[in-house]
């Protein structure tokens, strides 16, 4: 069960001082690991370190940190060198959320510089010593399940932006930017309950002349709030719904949208309101991107696999026979609204299809969310038969990724440097296997989930991934209940015809993402067809 908020950073980055202010307005207990020492030991942390030195202060403050787990829902504020320990990181995993105030380290020396209580910076060249401890610390601290950068904040900024993370609010939500001071800057709004207040802050971003809302038929409840409200507003809306499945993100379902969307008298400037998944939410904004040369459109995913993955970055595509996403185009939502309470619905099988994209993104891009879903497992929140569906245990994960994804769109929108093919890990297999199926028997994510364990295998044949982070990743990925093997009757041959479509296909070469290690994964090109079919034969059906 989660229990605590522990604050993570280096010395000097506030968390004593905003940590109070942060349990004054969740109006929880605060404990200051450093001052819970001074009192057991009665000595300062100064003296501690020069009596004893840092290795046996190391271990009383791995002591008291364990001694949390016996104390009453709080407010942490930890020590800056208590990541070093693994075992630390492991236990505030466990136990609770962990938040990092990230200061740069011009901002620190300035806090610390006239300071004579720090016994790490007792050195010739403080600053230095400084900057060497924050850059070796700095990995450490990304593991944390939510990074606030604080450089440009008040204290009672920051205790804001926490407070917002741990506990979001419609009114209060937890507000991610993607493409920051880019033209297409937009807004994802992540809280339980934001579905509620949808009308509202879509009204507060524009001010369309009609509305089209579209949905499945199943997500009415969804829907028709929206309909109602935008209407009691004076604002001409019209529902449209189509049935679910990959099959429906066509060419042809795309013409049909327009002649409705046509025959509802939107314009130029009315605005496309998706509510539904990520097929729904790839076929209208492929129609918003095309219909009139381009309207504003918003998502409001309501799939785990959607809100975490691709109702973000504004690709949006429809698929053609020969594979998926064939013909597409960039077009960045006005905004995104993420409601994990629209997941109480979903079945177990989905829960799982959006967590292989979480996997996905700890396992490419992020050691620390790689290690919060592993602990997930562990507590059996994604369990054998059931999932816990509260979002307490999910909304902090789902805006993980949303700013991983955010981070990684606002470095190349438009995929051209090579960075953004790092979200196409498991991709380049798992897109072949849904074509060589016929979009049938297996949701997205399990096609994803078995890529990432071939594409792994790739890896280890290449010398690229070492054996036991391809391990790691096929045994995580097991534990899920997500499949690791191709399936049956899909053999390599027919995979490396569909992966020739592939979108990162340069000529006749073959460029996929492989792992270095957990949380690194880097496009390697010109692989050779031999070592690909060699991998893909090793994860056939037996």
């Amino acid at each position: 069960m989660i229990r605590h908020l522990y604050l993570v950073g280096a010395m000097g980055s506030g968390k004593t001082s905003v940590g109070r202010l942060v349990a004054q307005r969740l109006q929880l207990p605060f404990y200051d690991l450093d001052q819970q020492i001074e009192q057991a030991t009665g000595e300062t942390i100064a003296n501690l370190f020069a009596q004893q030195g840092e290795q046996a202060f190391r271990e009383l403050e791995c002591e008291m940190l364990t001694q949390t787990i016996f104390v009453p829902r709080s407010v942490i504020a930890t020590g800056g060198g208590v990541v070093l320990n693994e075992r630390n990181r492991r236990l505030m995993r466990h136990r609770g959320w962990v938040i990092y105030l990230r200061a740069s380290p011009e901002t620190l020396w300035r806090r610390l510089q006239h300071t004579t209580d720090r016994p790490l910076l007792r050195t010739e060249s403080p600053y230095e010593t400084l900057l060497a401890i924050a850059q070796q610390r700095e990995p450490l601290y990304q593991e944390a399940d939510w990074v606030i950068e604080t450089d440009a904040l008040r204290p009672e900024e920051v205790a804001d932006a926490i407070v917002r993370a741990f506990k979001p609010t419609p009114d209060a939500p937890l507000i991610i930017s993607v493409l920051p001071n880019q033209p297409h800057e937009y807004p994802v709004q992540v809280a339980p309950g934001v579905m509620t207040s949808a009308v509202q802050a879509i009204r507060q971003r524009t001010q369309p002349t009609r509305v089209a809302i579209l949905t499945h038929p199943k997500l009415r409840g969804y829907a028709d709030p929206l309909l109602a409200g935008f209407t009691q507003n004076g604002v001409p809306a019209h529902l449209i719904t189509l049935p679910s499945g990959e099959r429906v993100k066509s060419l042809r379902a795309a013409e049909r949208l327009y002649a409705q969307l046509l025959e509802a008298g939107c314009d130029r400037s009315s605005l496309l309101v998706i509510v539904g998944g990520g097929v729904l939410g790839d076929l209208g904004g492929f129609v918003a991107a095309t219909y009139m040369r381009g309207i504003p459109y918003v998502q409001i995913p309501t799939t785990l696999l959607a809100q975490v993955d691709s109702s973000v970055g504004g690709k949006v595509a429809v698929d053609l026979p020969q594979g998926k996403n064939l013909v597409g185009a960039f077009h960045q939502p006005l905004m995104t609204l993420v409601d994990p309470e629209t997941l109480r619905t979903l079945p177990l099988r989905h829960w799982r299809n959006g967590f292989a994209e979480m996997l996905k993104y700890g396992a490419a891009l992020q050691v620390g969310l790689w290690r919060r879903l592993q602990t997930m497992l562990g507590q059996g929140v994604l369990g054998a038969r059931r999932v816990r569906k509260a979002p307490d245990y999910w909304t902090l994960p789902i805006a993980r990724c949303i700013s991983l994804k955010a981070q990684v769109v606002s470095d190349d929108e438009r995929d051209l440097s090579g960075r953004r093919a790092l979200l196409n890990f498991g991709h380049t297999v798992g897109h072949a296997i849904e074509a060589a199926l016929g979009y049938q028997d297996w949701l997205h994510g399990e096609a994803i989930a078995a890529g990432m364990v071939a594409e792994a295998e790739i890896g280890r044949t290449l010398g690229v991934t070492p054996p036991e982070v391809a391990d790691e990743l096929r045994e995580t990925i097991a534990q899920a209940g997500l499949p690791t093997r191709l399936p049956a009757g899909v053999d390599a041959d027919t995979l490396l015809t569909h992966m020739r479509h592939d979108k990162k296909r340069a000529g006749d070469s073959l460029s996929i993402v492989l792992l270095e290690a957990i949380g690194n994964a880097r496009l390697i090109p010109n692989i050779p067809t031999e070592a690909i079919r060699e991998a893909l034969t090793r994860c056939a059906t037996s």
